[in-house]
């Protein structure tokens, strides 16, 4: 079985950066997030610890913060990972309390498929979630989906989908839900994001629409149903690697003005809380990044950080807020 590091080795082929290695959510209750992903989900824990000091500087974090962190996974990935962070001793807030869909700041929510959308979502009920909308089937480009955006607690949301068609590919080991695939973020600029993602971090387009022609009625993100056809809703899909998963989708609502999180977009707030890359060379696109115009959140340092082992990272923040980490492995000691 190829082991948890997998994903982080480049072979001459892979592209310089692919798609999310995990997501991290900065959670109020630790145990509650480890039992939902591992019984709920049927993800499995594959690391818990506290985190090594080293880490506190690359989130600007005082000394005496606590961090407790876990890594789970859908068995059998080896990426699309989540990570469930607690910190101690530290005020905090939710990123994106309080907040509408078109509210803008921060990572909205991430992406997950389950075969069975109906009977998933009366369990998820069950389990104390409540949906922006009931789930819907449409058609989105090629895509026959049903989706639904479920919110739980610390403010997280999880979209989950269910694929009709076209066939999935390398999804046939999911059980109950897949790793994360996708994530999506509500900006203020669909102009200025391009010129982040595709521009300064070189992501690829993968998908655009300018979200025209709505319907009237029930949808996915909760406009009320009367004024939906009014609303325009353009998206734009990236990936650091076209030809990999790990997309990011960022939205704006044209119509629908709402409040701005972007400043609580940082640890230790609650909520999704960043994404983590992995990156050929380090401090070599950390310097094409400069040279692109943009200044580091984070610049480039050593650290451990489990289940890797010993990486080199460093992080960006998009225009939204969007708290973005960049990881080379540089320790090949196998983990298990």
């Amino acid at each position: 079985m190829k082991n948890f590091k997998h994903n982080l080795n480049f072979s001459k082929e892979d592209a310089s950066i692919k798609g999310f290695q995990e997501v991290i959510f900065s959670v109020s209750n630790f145990e509650r997030w480890v039992d939902f992903f591992t019984r709920v989900c049927g993800w499995e824990l594959i690391s818990k610890k506290k985190s090594s000091d080293s880490l506190k500087q690359l989130w600007h974090l005082d000394a005496s913060v606590n961090i407790d962190e876990a890594v789970l996974r859908n068995p059998e990935d080896i990426e699309g990972f989540v990570r469930i962070v607690q910190f101690k001793n530290i005020e905090q807030r939710q990123i994106r309390s309080a907040t509408n869909v078109w509210d803008t700041g921060g990572i909205f929510d991430v992406n997950m498929r389950t075969p069975e959308m109906d009977s998933w979502y009366r369990e998820l009920q069950d389990e104390g979630w409540n949906g922006v909308s009931d789930p819907l089937r449409y058609v989105f480009g090629i895509y026959d989906v049903s989706e639904v955006l479920m919110k739980g607690p610390d403010g997280i949301v999880i979209a989950f989908m269910q694929r009709f068609s076209p066939p999935l590919v390398d999804f046939d080991h999911m059980k109950k839900t897949s790793r994360i695939f996708n994530s999506s973020v509500m900006v203020s600029d669909m102009k200025i994001s391009y010129d982040f993602f595709v521009n300064k971090l070189g992501f690829h387009m993968f998908f655009q629409t300018p979200g025209l022609d709505r319907k009237t009625g029930h949808n996915v993100i909760g406009i009320p149903p009367n004024v939906n056809q009014d609303i325009t809703v353009p998206i734009d899909i990236v990936r650091p690697d076209i030809n990999n998963f790990g997309s990011i989708e960022y939205i704006h609502t044209n119509e629908l003005k709402g409040k701005d999180c972007a400043e609580f977009a940082k640890p230790p707030n609650l909520g999704i809380l960043m994404y983590r890359f992995p990156v050929r060379n380090a401090d070599a696109y950390a310097t094409t990044l400069k040279e692109r115009g943009l200044t580091l959140n984070s610049e480039v340092q050593t650290l451990t950080i489990e289940p890797y082992g010993q990486l080199k990272a460093f992080s960006v923040r998009s225009p939204d807020g969007v708290w973005i980490e960049f990881i080379e492995l540089i320790d090949e000691t196998e983990t298990q």
